[in-house]
Formats: C-alpha cells, structure tokens, sequence
C-alpha cells in the first residue's frame, strides 16, 4: 500500500514489493546466449552432485524433466539461477529477496557557489580570505539550480535511462535517487518515496541498499576476480545457525560467487587479477562487470550507474547494459543508467524508461 504522499499518477503500475516471479518478460531466457546458458548448466550439475553426495535433498524441488532439472533437455539457465538465488536468500533469513524502487515527484535540487572561481596563487591569496570571512557570517554564496521539477518512477526489476548534456544534472538526479546529497539541497516540496520508505529511513535504517557508483571503478587492483567477488559475497554471509543444512559459510559465499559469474559471462576471469591503470588485469569491460557482480553479491536492490560506460567501446558498452539487464530479470534489481554516447543497441537491449533532462528545466520521462 502506498502512503499519502506517493507522487505516482494514479494509472501507473503498482510499487509493491513483488517478486520477480509474479512479472513476465519478453526475454526471460538465455537462448540467444548460449555461452552463459553452458557455464550456468554446469554450475547446476555440479551443484546438484554435491548435494547428493552429502545426503542432503536439493535446495529447491526439481521436477524430471522440468526447467529447473539440469539433467532435462528442457533446463533453463536462468530460471534455474533465479530460483537458486531466491532459495539462498529465503533459506537465509526466512523472507524472500528483498527489492526497492522508488518514485520522485517535483524534484528540486540546488547548491550554493560562486559565479566565477580562479586558481589560487600567491597574489590572490586575499580574495579566497575574504570569501573565507564571508562564509564565516552566513554567506552561502549565489543560488544555483541544478534540477527543477522532475517527476518519474522506477520499480523494482527495471531500468531508468538517464539522459542529457553535461552540465544538466544527470549525476545530480542519480547522487539523488541514491540518497547521496553531500554538496547540494533538495526543495522544500521536493517528495522521494521508495516504496513507502521516507529518504530519511532509507539512508539511516537501509545503507548500502540504494548505491551510487562514478565512472571509475574502485577495486583492489592486486586481488584477483573470484577472490574480489568472493569476499563482497562472505560479507553478507548469512550466522551459522541460519545456512542451509549441510552448507558451510565457505561454501555459501563460493556458490553464489560462482554462479553470478556464470551469469555476467566472467568465469573465465576467476583467476585474473582485477588491476587498474598502473597494475595490469581484466580488460575494462570485464572490470566493469565486476564491479556489477559485486553489487549483485551486495544485495543493493536499487543501483544508480553514473557514465559507466566512459572509455568503453560499442561491444563492451552494450554488454555493460546486457548485464544490468540480467540482474534486474534475475535478482529483480531496478538501475539508474546515465550513458554519454552510447550505441542504439544499447538502449534496445536493456532500457524500458527514458529520462531527458535538457537545460533549461525542459524533461522528459517515457516509457519505451
């Protein structure tokens, strides 16, 4: 049930936190893929021996024959890997996965600064003291809006394009769904909602759920793949007493590394360092989708990517999108995306929702 304040029209869909199970998508198998189809099935057989050599039953009823049965022709990769993923979580802490959106209405953001700044030398030394002493005596400086009047929503399990000049305020509306409000002001009639949720809440009760993520990515460059996702993965290993029977926090946290690997096509980079600009390791694109994976492993249900494809050419930009795209039908997670330049594949793969923010105080928001 939506509070009093929701800013939703009333015709718009529902924002309650419903599975990703009670949804149907047009692209809810991996046929087209069958690379991760082939890494996801074999993590299943592996699995499903492993629970049978333990004399322990599957974590979840598997049908002769079904789609969930990795023996059966009919198997399907990612309606195994979302039932795995749910059961995991389920078996964890007795609820189902949790999931966020959230709607935004009469969006009003502004800060406070200077009309011209210089670089500070030695002879202007007493103009930045004298700006000093104004501060000190209430001085906020001049009045700048960023972002006026923008309305939208964005359930869980979908995507939200991001898209304008610089200078527009793309970063802002994203640093604003995410709770990140350090350097600038909402309006007094400013209304965020995330599913019932006042902003307040969710940055004091829910950390880490609404995540912000800038165009570089920010790993440990000497750690290899697996052991990066391995250890966001065992941090949010469920007490002993609440694993499933016979599982071991070890190899609670390697299975479900494991198979978010298989599904954002990174297996194969397991053993590679993740590197950076000076340490050499995985290409951008794949450190980029590491960086996607251990959000996934975070279980951050609502993400916001700022110009993530920065640096990146077509193939890996539309792969970048491909993957949000995968998290969102798999674990139910909705994304901001704000992309520059990026092909129109990009968008066919993945967006369902459109923003266009143009100066000045000129939106847009469809849905595709």
């Amino acid at each position: 049930m939506n509070p009093p304040n929701d800013p939703r029209p009333s015709d718009a869909p529902s924002m309650s936190s419903a599975t990703l199970g009670d949804r149907t998508r047009d692209n809810n198998d991996l046929s087209d893929e069958p690379e991760y189809e082939g890494e996801i099935h074999d993590l299943a057989r592996r699995f499903t021996s492993q629970s049978a050599a333990s004399g322990h039953g599957p974590l979840f009823p598997l049908s002769d024959g079904g789609p969930l049965d990795p023996q059966s022709p009919h198997f399907n990769s990612k309606k195994w890997a979302k039932a795995y993923l749910k059961t995991r979580t389920e078996t964890a802490d007795g609820s189902t996965p949790r999931t966020a959106g959230i709607a935004f209405k009469n969006l009003n953001a502004y800060g406070f600064g200077q009309a011209t700044d210089f670089q500070n030398t030695l002879t202007n030394i007493v103009l930045k003291a004298s700006s000093f002493a104004r501060k000190i005596f209430g001085d906020k400086g001049q009045r700048i809006d960023i972002l006026r009047g923008i309305d939208g929503y964005v359930e869980a399990g979908e995507m939200l394009c991001v898209l304008g000049p610089p200078g527009s305020g793309c970063s802002t509306l994203l640093r604003s769904i995410a709770g990140e409000t350090h350097g600038f002001h909402f309006g007094n009639d400013t209304v965020l909602n995330y599913q019932g949720i006042r902003p307040e809440q969710m940055k004091k009760a829910y950390r880490g759920e609404a995540i912000y993520t800038a165009e570089v990515d920010h790993h440990f460059p000497h750690l290899t793949v697996g052991d990066t996702l391995y250890f966001a993965a065992r941090c949010r290993c469920p007490p002993k007493d609440k694993l499933p029977p016979g599982v071991t926090a070890r190899e609670y946290a390697e299975h479900l590394r494991d198979v978010i690997m298989a599904m954002f096509g990174i297996s194969h980079t397991k053993n590679t360092r993740v590197g950076d600009d000076y340490v050499r390791g995985v290409s951008g694109g794949e450190r980029k989708r590491v960086t996607i994976a251990e959000a996934a492993l975070g279980y951050s249900p609502l993400q916001c990517w700022d110009n993530s494809t920065r640096g990146l050419d077509s193939a890996n930009a539309v792969e970048f999108c491909r993957v949000l795209r995968t998290q969102a039908d798999t674990l139910g997670i909705a994304s901001c995306v704000a992309i520059y330049q990026a092909p129109q594949s990009a968008y066919d793969v993945s967006i369902p929702r459109v923003l266009f923010n143009l100066p000045p105080w000129l939106t847009w928001y469809i849905a595709i």
